[in-house]
């Protein structure tokens, strides 16, 4: 069965057509400014006029389902070409799966031991929502916020500068990721100590990213996330002092 996948030394082919890379663009700027706002605003309002009763984390499925179903919308071109890149090289595509998954939990479980003068808040939030509703927290945290992040950081942010700059792509694929984990902490804290936690995103990312590059699949990453947010969940739910990184 023939490569068709992109090498990590050879030519990138552009996988998102022109309409994709625009609409890609303006959703992932609402994604990390205004989105987050306006579709949880809408959530609450719905939650209060219908008396739904939400919990937490059941607002965030809600939100996590609205922005997947519209990106699965703008990009199913380029989730059904992925799609094909994926069943076409399998064998590589498995290979990508099992090396970025143990270096993202390997690496990030090393990052994770080097004393930072904040902690996650999110560990402890996870942690409790995962011990009180493990399938809806999972849901969430290991599922739907995988599948539209790695469209976005992967799919659209790394694939488009990916052809231009190798470079450029870990860098702001993996570093936009990391920080868009922690940089609300630092902001409504007041204290940009929280702007040092990105260190224990940033394995993840590259991990990411480099599954990417290798199987030309964003199902890939996606996979990956998705077994590594399982681990991590599994983790801080049976360690009292896990410090992983769990706002994903």
């Amino acid at each position: 069965m023939g490569r068709v996948g992109p090498s990590p030394k050879g030519p990138w082919r552009p996988q998102l057509t022109p309409r994709e890379r625009r609409a890609g663009m303006v959703f992932f700027l609402l994604y990390l400014t205004a989105l987050p706002l306006l579709v949880g605003s809408v959530v609450r309002m719905l939650d209060e006029r219908l008396a739904l009763l939400l919990t937490a984390v059941q607002s965030s499925a809600v939100y996590y389902t609205l922005i997947l179903l519209v990106l699965i919308a703008a990009f199913w071109a380029f989730l059904r070409h992925a799609w094909d890149i994926f069943r076409d090289n399998l064998y590589p595509s498995l290979v990508a799966f099992g090396v970025g998954f143990f270096a993202a939990v390997g690496l990030t479980c090393l990052v994770g031991l080097i004393p930072l003068p904040v902690k996650d808040p999110a560990v402890a939030v996870y942690k409790a929502q995962f011990l009180a509703v493990p399938g809806a927290t999972w849901a969430v945290a290991g599922l739907l916020r995988p599948a539209v992040e790695e469209i976005l950081y992967r799919g659209f942010l790394f694939g488009g500068l990916r052809r231009s700059s190798r470079g450029l792509a870990y860098l702001l694929s993996a570093g936009i990721f990391a920080l868009s984990a922690v940089w609300q902490y630092a902001l409504f804290s007041g204290n940009p100590a929280y702007l040092l936690m990105a260190a224990q995103y940033l394995p993840l990312g590259v991990a990411l990213c480099w599954s990417y590059e290798v199987s030309g699949s964003v199902y890939v990453p996606m996979a990956v996330r998705v077994a590594a947010q399982t681990v991590f969940l599994a983790l801080a739910a049976a360690s009292p002092g896990a410090a992983l990184p769990m706002g994903l």
